[in-house]
């Protein structure tokens, strides 16, 4: 142990045991009365001992503060000035030898100086000062053990948080030097979220390295410890808790990049289709999803609706595969913040099929006049239709009449004069199969049914009328081969003579069945005899005479429109009937005869005739007799 004296010599010695408190207290009287004899030279003692020491710790001798050689006798009156308490609480005196020795542990943080002043009898004063030396008895210690620090996650990386600082009673290098950052439960290999700022004398500071992410980690514990420059060092801790609060900083994810769901066409509104799940990991209001459909961008006819809260997708309208067999929705999901964020998936519904339509066919006539009329001149094998076959069910597959599963078609009626021909893919033909005749038969009721696989299938039928187009292939016909007719010499032109008729069996009112007439024969009997070429009148053309010609023969040919024509023919024969037109004429104006005078009686004298007119025959009269 050192002694410093600012006035003489230092030595340093060993003392005996301390006096009482209350031996100090009879000499401090004393030494007050010896001090005010006279002035006195007064001496400083600075003394030094270490903090924490035990009790009956040597800490110096009052007699190295007088000058070398000075042996007071009797001993030290001892004063403590202001500080009595502390120094008679602390510190063991020997008046009689001047020895001081702790009288417990000392503290330096508690008291770091003490002074009182000893008087020798000579009157000599030893002002003493006493300095406890600083060790590093004390670690570094904070305010509080633990400390909580609300951190938003949207805080940029660079904002500072001021901790408070560690406290060090000790003095210098034994003080707070520095500061270390622990983070517990950090990831292996990740940079680190905070670092501690500290430059005296600015404040301690945590500073924000990386953006937070309440939803990876909401609590970040931090481990701050203090240093000081002891040897070994004495170390402070202070656990700092970051709260990360919530932010909208999460748009809802939903639990699939696209749904995908299937419903009957015959499902009745109201229908759960699926349900969506879409989560939030912001807390509160933040992550409270609510459902949309975008309509915008889907569902435009409001086929579907979702339920905002729960995201169950439901039927709205009834649903026909036929019209859309497949259904794209785009479906969002909004969080509850004051700036929502908002996601959105593709929601596909197929539309599954149900037999709810009947198969339908779509004809196409190949007959010449593109109509349901085939000629009786067609042939077997040849085409009369093109019939196509669908159903706008799903796996509406067709086959022929015999067919099993998907599309039958089969043909009704005909009597084996048409059949169906498959060509594939739903088409089918409708061909001529026997002989057609339009004159036995001019119309066919046929009957297409097309029936689906369906449980239970349903079919369709469709009726066709197909009528058979005329050929000119009947002839007309006459009802007898020989007309005969008479007509008197005395009818003016114009009179009827007789009416005939040929029928025709083709198509009436066509071409082939409008007959036509005309005469023939030698040119007298057609100068005489016309007939209309319409209703086959013959009728007189100009007067007749029977004596000129008594009968009259001529053919009647009726003739059809078809192309060629085909024509038939009959005889008429007329006879012309006598009219009183003409007076009787001797042959001769003048007769001469001879008669023998002895001529007997009733002898024939001559033979008169007359004619019956000019042309007309002769009429024999009987002869005179005498």
């Amino acid at each position: 142990m050192a002694w410093r004296l600012r006035a003489g010599r230092c030595r340093g010695g060993q003392g005996g045991a301390a006096p009482t408190g209350r031996a100090l207290a009879l000499l401090l009287p004393l030494w007050l009365c010896a001090a005010g004899g006279g002035a006195a030279p007064v001496y400083n003692l600075s003394l030094a001992v270490d903090e924490g020491l035990p009790a009956e710790t040597l800490v110096g001798d009052i007699r190295a503060g007088l000058p070398a050689g000075a042996d007071p006798p009797g001993g030290f009156l001892l004063s403590e000035g202001s500080g009595e308490s502390a120094v008679l609480a602390d510190f063991h005196v020997q008046p009689e030898t001047g020895i001081i020795r702790t009288a417990r542990r000392l503290d330096r943080e508690r008291r770091a100086r003490y002074s009182f002043a000893a008087a020798t009898l000579r009157g000599e004063v030893v002002q003493v000062e006493i300095a406890v030396t600083d060790v590093n008895d004390h670690p570094p210690r904070f305010p509080k053990d633990s400390l909580q620090l609300n951190i938003s996650e949207l805080s940029p990386p660079g904002t500072a948080f001021r901790l408070p600082p560690a406290r060090d009673p000790d003095a210098g290098r034994f003080g707070t030097q520095g500061y270390a950052l622990l983070e517990e439960g950090g990831a292996a290999g990740e940079p680190p979220l905070f670092q501690l700022r500290y430059v005296r004398p600015e404040p301690l500071e945590l500073v924000l390295l990386r953006r937070l992410d309440r939803e990876r980690a909401d609590v970040h514990r931090l481990v701050v410890e203090a240093w000081d420059g002891g040897s070994p060092r004495r170390r402070g801790r202070l656990r700092v808790s970051v709260r990360v609060l919530d932010e909208n900083d999460n748009a809802p994810t939903f639990s699939r990049g696209e749904y995908r769901a299937r419903l009957r066409e015959d499902a009745p509104p109201g229908t759960a289709v699926c349900r969506l799940r879409a989560t939030d990991p912001d807390l509160g209001a933040n992550g409270e999803v609510r459902y949309a459909i975008n309509r915008r961008q889907s569902d435009p006819d409001g086929y579907f609706a979702v339920e905002e809260r729960s995201g169950v997708l439901r039927l709205r309208r009834p649903l026909d595969r036929e019209a859309r067999a497949l259904h794209r929705l785009v479906v969002e999901a909004r969080d509850g913040g004051s700036q929502p964020e908002v996601s959105s998936v593709l929601v596909s519904v197929a539309v599954l099929d149900v037999n709810d339509n009947r198969p339908s066919m779509r004809l196409l006539y190949l007959t010449e006049t593109g109509g349901p009329r085939v000629s009786e001149g067609a042939r077997p094998g040849d085409y009369v239709a093109r019939i196509s076959v669908s159903d706008a069910d799903e796996g509406g597959t067709v086959e022929g009449a015999e067919g099993g599963g998907g599309i039958a078609l089969a043909l009704l009626g005909g009597d084996g004069a048409f059949a169906l021909r498959a060509a594939g893919a739903g088409v089918f033909f409708l061909c001529v199969a026997g002989p057609l005749d339009r004159e036995s038969r001019d119309l066919y009721e046929l009957r297409l049914v097309a029936t689906d696989g369906g449980a239970p299938p349903l079919s369709t039928e469709e009726p066709l009328l197909l009528r058979v187009a005329d050929l000119n292939d009947e002839t007309p016909a006459f009802p007898q081969p020989h007309y005969r007719a008479a007509v008197s010499e005395a009818a003016s032109p114009g009179t009827a003579v007789i009416r005939l008729t040929a029928s025709d069996a083709d198509e009436p009112g066509s071409p082939n069945a409008e007959v036509r007439y005309a005469l023939e024969g030698d040119a007298a009997a057609l100068a005489l005899l016309r007939i209309d070429a319409r209703s086959g009148a013959v009728s007189t053309r100009a007067r007749l005479d029977r004596e000129r010609q008594a009968a009259l023969e001529l053919r009647v040919v009726a003739r059809d429109g078809g192309v060629p024509p085909r024509a038939a023919a009959c005889r008429l024969s007329v006879r012309v009937e006598d009219a009183n037109d003409n007076e009787p004429r001797f042959e001769r104006a003048v007769y001469r005869a001879r008669l023998p005078e002895h001529a007997s009686r009733g002898r024939r004298l001559l033979q008169v005739r007359l004619n019956g007119g000019f042309g007309g025959p002769e009429v024999d009269r009987e002869p005179f007799c005498f």
